[in-house]
């Protein structure tokens, strides 16, 4: 379920504002778009115009890109029109445009990289916009001009009424004009949308939930996995393949110490697109001081430890796996005592860099709800508001209750019921009590933000409805996912 509703329909505000203004900037300056420009403005202005028009249906291909793509495609088509009646469109520029949006939605689409149209598109907004309000500014210091030596010559009122509006008119059409800049670049964002980060607390679900997604990744979308796993005593029994096993034989997957660190990366394709999901596990203290300048101190010791020479280097290459690895086979001493600060630094740019992020609540929290859980809660979902507002409105989050066979019996209950979305209806209701959790909600104005519940084991029964068959069954723990699915369509 998304949090805010509302946030839709400011969307459809901003795209009928935009549309709306443009029209009627067109409409006023029409009378300053009959001159005949040479054939190089003409081309610009054609190639830009086009490239907005095919750049624009490319965000529209992806959920997050959507309204800042129908949006620039209601504000650019108004302008071909209106250029188009004033001369000003050449076929060579339009062709060109066309082509260039074509590349860069292809390179987009293919590469499931939306944040790289985005910033193309932004650039050229820019220069177009500039370009644009250069002309008015310049058009308006000339009737300025002609007023003022108007006035200087003692001109009759009706002249200088007639300049006085004009001067009017050309402050609204730069107003206007500005307004509809401020929309475009408000909404106009794209996402990495291959990536998604998963992060969460120990004991949160994360290690079944990365099963889930294996078994998913490997059946339906081509998948393979990367696996990078420290540890003094565990590793083996880390690694996903033992855990299958440890599941298959009714058992819990062992959990890290606080030494242990393990990266595990899921790669597949969706027809041609390449999704990717990361999850990181570490048996060490819940990491909470997500602070620029606590990351970069973090970086310079690292660099120093690892004498790497450009920290920026390490900075840049911290989240990849292979990169990781190769200081981990370099320095193996050095990488030992500094495992908490790889993990700080690789979380932190995994945030920085994601276009997706999932963040996990532990539904024993609910279970406990009024004894300690609504503490924990209270604290967790503080520390979920601090780095969505640190890492920015241009992703999509979720948040995601784990475990919810703690909760009810859902043995019975379709995944895709009105009686499903009601738990998640419920626990939501729960949440709004805790201050911390609706900052959050207020957040999803900005930006979609979503709730799920969710159980890798839909067949377990509630300790509060039969504790001891919940005991042996928990022998015989499957992975049997129940509105996993859900995640896999915020997710992929």
């Amino acid at each position: 379920m998304e949090m805010n509703r509302n946030r839709t329909i400011l969307e459809l505000v901003s795209i009928l504002l935009g549309a709306f203004l443009t029209l009627v900037f067109l409409y006023v300056s029409k009378p300053y778009w009959i001159s005949d420009p040479v054939w190089f403005i003409k081309l610009a202005i054609s190639f830009f115009v086009a490239s907005f028009i095919s750049g624009a249906l490319g965000m529209i291909l992806e959920a997050r890109s959507r309204i800042g793509g129908i949006l620039l495609l209601a504000v650019s088509l108004q302008f071909a029109y209106s250029f188009y009646q004033s001369g000003f469109l050449l076929i060579g520029g339009i062709g060109l445009g066309l082509a260039e949006g074509g590349y860069l939605t292809y390179y987009s689409v293919v590469n499931n990289r939306f944040d790289k149209l985005a910033i193309y598109l932004r650039r050229f907004i820019n220069i177009f916009f500039a370009s644009i309000l250069l002309y008015l500014l310049i058009l308006l210091i000339q009737i300025l001009f002609n007023s003022i030596v108007m006035d200087s010559l003692k001109e009759v009122s009706q002249s200088e009424l007639s300049g006085s509006n004009e001067i009017f008119k050309f402050v609204f059409l730069i107003g206007t004009f500005c307004a509809v800049y401020y929309l475009l670049m408000k909404n106009i964002y794209g996402i990495r949308a291959f990536d998604v980060f998963v992060y969460g607390p120990s004991r949160s679900g994360k290690t079944l939930l990365l099963l889930a997604f294996y078994s998913h990744f490997v059946n339906f979308l081509n998948g393979q996995r990367k696996e990078f796993i420290v540890s003094d005593t565990n590793e083996e029994r880390l690694k996903i393949e033992d855990m299958l096993v440890e599941i298959e034989n009714g058992k819990l997957p062992k959990s890290n110490l606080r030494t242990d660190l393990a990266i595990y990366k899921l790669s597949g394709k969706i027809n041609f697109k390449p999704v990717g999901m990361t999850f990181v596990d570490y048996g060490g203290e819940h990491t909470r001081d997500f602070k620029p300048t606590h990351f970069k101190e973090i970086i310079a010791d690292l660099s120093t430890r690892f004498n790497i020479k450009d920290p920026q280097k390490l900075e840049q290459n911290i989240e990849n796996l292979d990169f990781v690895k190769s200081l981990r086979d370099n320095h193996k001493d050095d990488f030992a005592a500094s495992v908490d600060k790889v993990t700080f630094a690789h979380i932190y740019k995994k945030f920085e860099s994601a276009g997706k992020i999932i963040f996990l609540v532990d539904g024993d929290h609910i279970v406990s709800y009024h004894n300690e859980g609504k503490n924990e809660l209270t604290r967790l979902f503080s520390h979920y508001s601090d780095i969505i507002s640190l890492f920015g409105s241009e992703k999509s989050y979720a948040i995601v209750v784990t475990k919810t066979d703690q909760l009810k019996d859902l043995s019975r209950i379709l995944e895709d019921s009105e009686e499903a979305k009601k738990i998640e209806h419920e626990m939501y209701d729960l949440f709004c009590e805790i201050p911390t959790f609706k900052e959050i909600v207020n957040k999803a104005y900005q930006m979609p933000i979503c709730m799920y519940a969710i159980s890798v084991d839909a067949t377990m029964k509630p300790l509060t409805i039969a504790e001891e068959e919940t005991e042996v069954q928990r022998k015989h723990l499957k992975i049997n996912p129940w509105r996993v699915g859900e995640i896999g369509k915020f997710s992929l």
